[in-house]
């Protein structure tokens, strides 16, 4: 499905504009892209931003003792166009056919290229390996790498049908991969708990 796009590209993520106000992928989920070469380009959503198309201008509150939520919206419906809804994303995987590669691409995907939602089919392709988490540990500004990490799992599990072999398998690379920060490793072992 298409959901937006891009508007600004680095070597590590893309910056994308949704389709449609409020409505952007949800934190940690898995999105692709193409390249010129028609490469397929994956990325997890890291951060999202609703703000206006003017950045020299805040929205301003549009609610009165009568108006809120959705009616605001109703009674004021120039906010489609005056306001935007942005997704960053970063960078990966790639695959030029049937093999994934979970490193960062050559090329980022190009500017006004579309971004996709992953279908399941290709989310438990790409989480069939799980070296892709290295990337996520290094950082995501502003969201803290083990709650980007938190959020992928939980959006990853559910996309694979609740997953338990999945799942525990992921935590143990994370154990492997944070057995020397045992604050972090817990952050993120507690909440992906199923249970909790």
């Amino acid at each position: 499905m298409k959901i937006g796009e891009i508007i600004a590209t680095e070597t590590t993520s893309l910056v994308a504009e949704s389709y449609t106000l409020n409505h952007p992928p949800a934190l940690g989920s898995l999105i692709w892209a193409s390249d010129d070469s028609g490469r397929t380009i994956y990325a997890i959503v890291c951060h999202v931003t609703t703000g206006g198309i003017d950045p020299s201008r805040r929205p301003i509150r549009r609610s009165t003792e009568n108006t809120s939520d959705a009616s605001v919206y109703r009674e004021h419906p120039e906010l489609v166009h005056t306001l935007r809804t942005e997704f960053r994303a970063l960078l990966v995987g790639w695959s030029d056919g049937d093999r994934i590669t979970q490193s960062l691409p050559s090329q980022p995907p190009l500017l006004h290229y579309t971004v996709h939602t992953c279908s399941k089919e290709q989310v438990r392709a790409f989480t069939e390996e799980s070296y892709y988490l290295r990337l996520l540990l290094n950082g995501s500004d502003p969201v803290p790498p083990e709650q980007l990490i938190v959020a992928n799992l939980r959006e990853t599990y559910l996309c694979r049908d609740r997953d338990e072999a999945w799942l525990q398998a992921a935590a143990k690379e994370i154990a492997r991969l944070l057995k020397d920060d045992y604050e972090r490793l817990m952050t993120i072992l507690y909440a992906i708990d199923p249970r909790s």
